[in-house]
């Protein structure tokens, strides 16, 4: 039962390692937590009164966005770090994008966190991949979480979120962006055989531990 044991160990190991997009966010600063523009305690304009910092990660292909204090314009998202991105810059109404690696065929899951700005309701953003709609939110009054998922057309996807309804000051805030690979189910099986192989030994052995042998 050790050699099994160990053969399953030595599976789960290889699935992880050959599986590297299981768990990792394509996006590059994602949380809106790099400082390379020096930080604030209210907001840093992109696009308009600054330049992209060169830790920033996004392209700002419309208008201009703001990096936000959590907090500060609105509800604080208890996990949300030290900042946020309003999609509203100065009264327009902007954009983020990045080009992302894909593999095409792939399915990938879309998660974020979301809020209106002040916590004004009715706040829309638009969210797409390589230009096709892969959902729209619409903010509520207090941090919401939302999820979709896309499949991947080419080598390379460009992720792009743009505000809808909003402008004047006022628009969608958002935070916690993340663009990851969904395991193929092959790749599940694989992990809950050698889940459970790994179980059994150790249940097995731990028989044999306890078993009492009289002469």
């Amino acid at each position: 039962m050790g050699r099994k044991l160990l053969l399953a160990s030595a599976a789960l190991i290889a699935v992880f390692a050959a599986s590297p997009a299981m768990a990792a966010n394509l996006l590059t600063n994602g949380n809106f937590e790099n400082t390379g523009f020096g930080g604030t305690t209210s907001y840093y304009n992109v696009g308009l009164d600054h330049a992209i910092p060169s830790d920033f990660g996004w392209s700002v292909p419309i208008n201009n966005v703001d990096i936000v204090a959590n907090g500060q314009y609105g509800p604080a998202l208890s996990n949300g770090g030290n900042y946020v991105l309003d999609l509203v810059g100065y009264g327009s109404t902007g954009a983020i994008s990045q080009l992302l690696t894909t593999t095409p065929g792939q399915l990938y899951r879309i998660t974020l966190n979301y809020v209106g700005n002040s916590g004004t309701p009715g706040f829309t953003a638009n969210i797409s991949a390589n230009s096709a709609p892969v959902g729209t939110i619409t903010s509520g009054s207090t941090w919401n979480t939302f999820t979709t998922t896309f499949t991947a057309t080419s080598g390379s996807t460009l992720f792009q979120i743009s505000e809808g309804i909003g402008g004047g000051n006022g628009g969608v805030f958002l935070d916690n962006i993340d663009v990851s690979a969904v395991p193929e189910p092959a790749t599940w099986a694989m992990m809950l055989a050698g889940f459970g192989m790994i179980g059994f030994g150790l249940r097995s052995r731990r028989k044999q531990a306890v078993r009492v042998t009289y002469a």
